[in-house]
């Protein structure tokens, strides 16, 4: 049986409610429109606690997943949530593939400093990956994303081979492969441009379990 719209309405009421970790329990009542017992009930086995009227939430990524794994639309979660939630979702996707994720990578080559919204490390791979939470996909805007991209993974690449704090991460690989990668909201017409692949939020776990057998098509920097 699918998700109903009353539940989907709930969980998308709680993820708006709660960004700052918490929300009063009567907020969810009025914004979702269900009583107090349909409510728990509903939040049963979610990763939350009820604590004195309130809602309590320490890891909105994990609390995206649940939704997700409920039913509720990625891209309405991807839409409700925050930017930086919408990174988190990300992060934790890769988690669950068996990544190393290290969310909003900064780090200096050459002079210029870089930042890479989530790069997630299983060896031989390190994904970049560059989270856009664009309404609308224009090709011109994704070609763009994907140059810059690119350049990202070039720059981080080169970081691992020299910089120490980054070279830790893949000690002992003997071989290392950076991937750019833009995920995105939805899905546009364009798929792969200059070898970086653009995957639509609910394509990410598929895109993920299916990258061996593609990723020769794909551009990686060698590190």
């Amino acid at each position: 049986m699918g998700l109903s719209v009353l539940e989907e309405g709930l969980y998308l009421a709680l993820l708006r409610l709660v960004r700052d970790g918490r929300a009063k329990l009567e907020e969810l009542e009025e914004a979702s429109g269900l009583p107090a017992g349909a409510l728990a009930e509903l939040l049963e086995g979610m990763p939350l606690k009820l604590e004195g009227g309130e809602v309590v939430v320490e890891d909105v990524a994990l609390l995206l997943m649940e939704c997700w794994r409920r039913g509720v639309d990625p891209v309405r979660l991807a839409l409700g949530a925050g930017w930086r939630d919408f990174e988190k979702l990300c992060a934790k996707v890769l988690e669950e593939a068996g990544y190393d994720v290290a969310a909003n990578l900064r780090f200096r080559w050459r002079g210029r400093r870089y930042e890479v919204d989530v790069a997630a490390f299983k060896r031989p791979r390190v994904l970049a990956v560059d989270c856009k939470r664009w309404s609308r996909l224009r090709a011109s805007l994704l070609k763009r994303a994907a140059e810059m991209q690119r350049m990202r993974a070039d720059a981080l690449a080169s970081a691992l081979r020299s910089t120490h704090s980054l070279a830790g991460r893949v000690a002992g690989w003997r071989e290392v492969r950076v991937y750019p990668v833009i995920v995105s909201i939805h899905e546009g017409s364009l798929k792969v441009y200059e070898g970086v692949p653009l995957v639509p939020m609910l394509k990410l776990p598929g895109f993920l379990r299916e990258l061996e057998s593609y990723e020769d098509e794909l551009y990686a920097a060698m590190r």
